[in-house]
């Protein structure tokens, strides 16, 4: 079965992203001592996992074909960006949105459970 694009699974790969960098993000605080390519790497593997691979997948679309120079000129290709462009808003709006909650409750959790 495909993996289709929709505003559902932008949404759900917004989602996925927060869920991936905020503890991400902790975990790097608390290591400051590893190494510039430890980190590099590090960062690339957690961007490829919670960033690149669902936005590719789950925002843009893995059948869309590139857009021609004069795309702004076709009816047709303009409807095609709009419609990745709403994906790529709601993909955005859902990070940020789950974002704020999910960084509230991961700070709560991780001073009550660690005492940092």
């Amino acid at each position: 079965m495909p993996i289709e694009a929709t505003s559902k699974t932008a949404a759900i790969a917004g989602v996925w992203s927060v869920l991936g960098f905020v503890p991400f993000d902790a975990w790097l605080d608390h290591h400051k001592s590893i190494s510039v390519l430890s980190h590099n790497v590090t960062f690339l593997v957690v961007g490829a996992v919670f960033l690149f691979i669902p936005v590719y997948f789950l925002v843009i679309g893995k059948g869309n074909e590139p857009f021609s120079r004069t795309w702004f000129l076709d009816k047709e290709e303009r409807a095609r960006y709009g419609v990745i462009s709403r994906r790529m808003l709601v993909w955005f709006i859902s990070a940020g949105a789950f974002g704020m909650v999910w960084s509230l409750v991961f700070d709560v959790v991780v001073r009550k459970v660690f005492g940092l």
